[in-house]
């Protein structure tokens, strides 16, 4: 009587537990907490604007847009597909997207079964020890096996969901990644083609504003040899002229440098669009909705 009163007491205490140890089993398959972006604050609008009317704030151009295109340059749109194509960090980041994306559908296998199937055959003939009295044709042996096997895991502790879960963020990464690097090659070669072309007309009106201060001197002196002008009046032209000369060779090794960076980001040599760029041509005009 002794013992069933003591072990009563223990069977009454393992039922708890083992309903504990159970429960503890079933939430230890829980996936866990789903990621949570967390939000950064951020002002409305920047320190130093001016309030803004909501009516008179215009919309935000695409992104993803090829705004370039807008401008209306055929010249630009030539130079932008030469950069996109002949980059090589652009075709190393594309590679890790499509790496991105065959990892995500190796993934996403997981979540069915996996059959393997294999087959095999074999010719065999024994020697005339091992088989006496058998003719030679008699002694040839063919074996043949074939086999299937299947396995499936069941995705109880949320291994496989958790793991597409990170490929998928992996991928969209290096999409983030890939289409960044586009917007800053073109980037790069659209602002080179607007310093240019800037550079270009502020050359011309450096030449055209020393011409005319060469006039102007030329204009003075004739009038101090008549004996109506003073020599402060020569002076001043002729340091006018100077000045405007001497900027010129820095305007115009601006302008080659850009060239040369244009060509390098085609993926040509520095000295390849001297011949193509080097004409004078307007600024980009910009598009109605600047």
């Amino acid at each position: 009587m002794s013992d069933l009163r003591i072990r009563n007491p223990l069977r009454r205490a393992a039922v708890p537990l083992a309903a504990s140890a159970l429960t503890l089993a079933l939430a230890a398959c829980a996936v866990g907490p789903d990621h949570v972006r967390p939000e950064l604050p951020h002002p409305p609008q920047f320190g130093q604007r001016a309030a803004t009317a909501v009516g008179d704030i215009k919309p935000t151009p695409d992104a993803n847009a090829a705004f370039w295109e807008s401008l209306g340059d055929p010249q630009l749109n030539g130079l932008v597909d030469e950069a996109l194509v002949a980059n090589h960090d652009l075709r190393i980041a594309l590679a890790r997207y499509d790496r991105a994306n065959a990892l995500l559908r190796g993934a996403k296998f997981d979540h069915f079964p996996t059959v393997t199937a294999n087959a095999q055959g074999g010719e065999s003939r024994s020697s005339a020890d091992q088989m006496p009295g058998v003719a030679r044709g008699d002694r040839d042996i063919e074996s043949y096996q074939a086999g299937i096997s299947a396995s499936w895991e069941l995705d109880l502790f949320g291994r496989v969901r958790r793991g597409v879960e990170s490929q998928r963020a992996d991928t969209a990464a290096s999409a983030a990644d890939l289409e960044a690097l586009q917007v800053a090659i073109v980037g790069e070669v659209v602002s080179g083609y607007v310093e240019l072309r800037g550079l270009q007309a502020r050359l011309q009106v450096a030449r055209e504003n020393a011409d005319n201060q060469r006039e102007t001197l030329r204009l003075v002196d004739a009038r101090l040899d008549a004996g109506r002008g003073t020599e402060f009046d020569t002076a001043r032209a002729s340091a006018q002229l100077e000045s405007t000369l001497a900027r010129v060779p820095a305007l115009e090794a601006a302008e080659a440098v850009t060239m040369h960076r244009l060509a390098v980001l085609t993926g040509r040599t520095p000295d390849a669009l001297l011949g193509e760029l080097s004409s004078a041509r307007p600024l980009p005009a910009l598009p109605a909705r600047f």
